[in-house]
This record gives structure tokens, sequence and C-alpha cells, in this order.
């Protein structure tokens, strides 16, 4: 591939640019239909404006990110979207607006904001069609395997969880149950939420500070961009991960819980972030809790104490040991861990993978897109990794 080929166009000239529609959400109808906001998908609707698939470009607020849709879908008056590619692969529209770097072109004031017929004239460069084609193929392999794998984790936890809800249901006794409080004076749980820093004692080296939004449903991505200095460590106590803490965020997002795996870093939980620490002997797993922090048991009681304050949604660490888990036999519990636990090592490794595939996928998108690197040789690369 030789840059010598690439055309020197405008971005109106590349696609065809049109503005999203109003639909406030009192006029949303339950549906399947996608409604794309200028951060990507925000709710569902029974009818699409847009008959086909296509790109969005937030256009208000979240300024410049990229969504791609590949259903019928409604467009939000916050986004600007593309149908017509203008002969253009849209498979190579889509990660080359991804890279692009709309920052430059805000137009708005407190808000950030793009103005259509503002960035169309922008000048951008573009390989012929088959290039564009061998370069979406390399990318687009990365994320079918990056999917794949994120159907298999899900797979993988919703027979977990069936498995979890069938032991469950099976011991589940009023004189099977024990409060969380209970397995802490028995010495087989500790409770604790995370460490509340002070802008003074963050530095680096030092602890990365895992915060809500770094956890998601039974992983966590880690942003890295806070820590605490390590000259406070003895302060943090317990509050510092261990392999095996079972984490549930308990303000504005609640419920959404994690497990911390081998090989992680080291992290300080966020004040947000609780962490519950099995003892060896305890007669539930890091495993089973997590699984019953997802299930029936946990938010038929947990799901009216969120609520109580007029501020964001809380689960109070008090409310928290006040829920009562079935505890299984060891029997049951033998039988669980038998069937979960493969899985669970399974789901672990997929996520590994997926971390390198992302970074290797976003490192070579800006150099594939802008001709930087050839596609043979990003196809060695992608081979080498696999």
């Amino acid at each position: 591939m030789s840059n010598t080929d690439w055309l020197t166009l405008s971005l109106g000239e590349v696609v065809a640019l049109q503005r999203g529609f109003d639909l406030s959400s009192d006029r949303r109808i339950a549906g399947k239909v996608p409604v794309v906001g200028a951060s990507g998908v925000i709710g569902w609707h029974d009818q699409p404006v847009v008959a086909s698939g296509g790109i969005t470009i937030g256009r208000a607020g979240a300024m410049g990110v990229v969504t791609r849709v590949r259903e019928p879908f409604w467009p939000l008056n916050t986004t600007l979207f593309v149908t017509d590619f203008h002969g253009n692969d849209p498979d190579f529209i889509y990660y080359f607006l991804k890279n692009f770097d709309f920052t430059p072109y805000n137009s708005g004031g407190v808000q950030p904001m793009l103005n259509r017929n503002y960035i169309r004239n922008i000048p951008v460069q573009i390989p012929p069609y088959s290039a564009q084609k061998a370069i979406a193929e390399v990318l687009g392999a990365l994320d079918d395997k990056i999917e794949a794998n994120e159907r298999q984790i899900a797979t993988l936890n919703d027979f977990c969880s069936a498995w979890h809800q069938h032991i469950t249901n099976r011991t589940n006794t009023n004189s099977a149950t024990q409060t969380l409080t209970e397995l802490v004076e028995r010495g087989f749980l500790a409770v604790g939420d995370g460490y509340r820093t002070k802008q003074s004692e963050h530095g680096e080296p030092g602890l990365p500070i895992l915060r809500v939004a770094d956890v998601g449903h039974g992983a966590i991505t880690p942003s890295f961009t806070h820590y605490v200095s390590n000259a406070y460590r003895g302060a943090m106590g317990s509050k510092v991960s261990q392999q095996g803490d079972v984490i549930l965020t308990t303000k504005g997002t609640v419920g959404r819980v994690a497990l911390i795996e081998a090989g992680q870093p080291d992290f300080v939980y966020s004040p947000q972030v609780c962490y519950f620490r099995l003892a060896e002997n305890s007669p539930v797993s890091p495993l089973f809790m997590l699984y019953w922090f997802q299930g029936k048991e946990f938010w038929s009681q947990a799901g009216g104490l969120k609520g109580q304050t007029d501020m964001a949604d809380y689960l109070s660490l008090r409310d928290i040991r006040t829920l009562r888990i079935t505890v299984p036999s060891p029997a049951d519990l033998s039988e669980f861990s038998r069937v979960c636990n493969p899985m669970q090592e399974q789901s672990e490794a997929a996520r590994r993978e997926n971390h390198t595939l992302t970074v290797l996928r976003d490192t070579l998108l800006p150099q594939l897109v802008t001709g930087k690197i050839r596609v043979k040789d990003a196809e060695r690369i992608v081979e080498d990794a696999a």
C-alpha cells in the first residue's frame, strides 16, 4: 500500500453527515430499536427513524464519540449520523472516524458542539477502496474475536448464575440462611469500604485507586488515573485489594460486582466500593458470593434499600451487613465449585485475551487508517500475537 494512492478530500465528500432527530424519553415506546445519543446507545424505542445500520458521531455533549450501529436505529439530535458513505467502505469509515480528533473543531461554548456545516469541509486523506477493505478486515478480525470472547463470557456467566440459583433454591430454608454480620462474627468474612484519600496523599509511585467506574459486571477495567502514594500504604490497611476479594459498588451505580483475579495489581478501594473477603474455611466461597450479589436473593433484599435517600442511590455498609445469604451445604458448595470454577477460569482467560487484543487493536488502528503501517505488516503483527 502506497500513500501516493491516497486521496485528499473533504469530510463531506467522504460521508454524508446528517443531524439526528428529537425523541424525548416520555415519547419512547418500549421496543428493541436502539436510541443512540452522543455517547452511544442510551435507550430503546419501538420503531426506527433510520431504516438501516449506520454510524453516529456525538454532536453535542459527548462530542466526537463514534458509535457503530448494525441495525435500524433512532439517532438523537445530539448526534450526527452517516448512512451514505459515498462509495467508501463503511467498516473502514467507522475506524477512520474513531481515530479522528474532533476536538479542534468544537464550535460550542459551555457545552462542546460540532457544527455539521463546518466539519464537512475538513480535509482528510483516504486510501483507495481496496486498501480500505484490507484495513477494515485486519481491525475487524480483532473486534470479532473480542466480541466472540464477550459472548462466551456472558454465556458462562449466565450458566453459573443459573447454577447458583439452582443450589440456592435447593437449600433455601430459613435455617440455611445467615446474615453477613453472622458470617463476620464467626470469622468467616471481613467486610469494609474503601479508603478516603486526601488530595495531598495522591502521588506516584503508589497504589491505583479503584473507583465505581472501573467496576463492570463480573470484572474490573482499571483506569489507572489516580494513585495514593506508597508513603500512606500503612494507613490504607485492609482497604488494599487481595486476590479473591468480591467487590460491590455501593453509591451512584449500585450493584456492580466483580472478583479480584489472580495476577491483577494491588489497588486501594475508593469509598464507594465495598470489599468482601472470605476466610479459607468459610462455608461460602468468593465465587458463590459473586453470583449471590447478582442473584434474586440479594436484590430482593437490597433493591428497596438503595433508594432510601433523596440523593443518588446508596447502599450503606450497615444495611449490607443485615442481608441474609443462603449458606449451602458443604456438598452443594463443592458441586457448585466443581461446575463453576472451571468456567470462571475460562472467563478470566477470555478477559485477559481481550485486554491483549484491545491494546493491539488500539495500537494498530491509528497507524493503519493514516497509512503509517502497511496492511501486510499489521497482519504479521496480529499473527504473532495470536
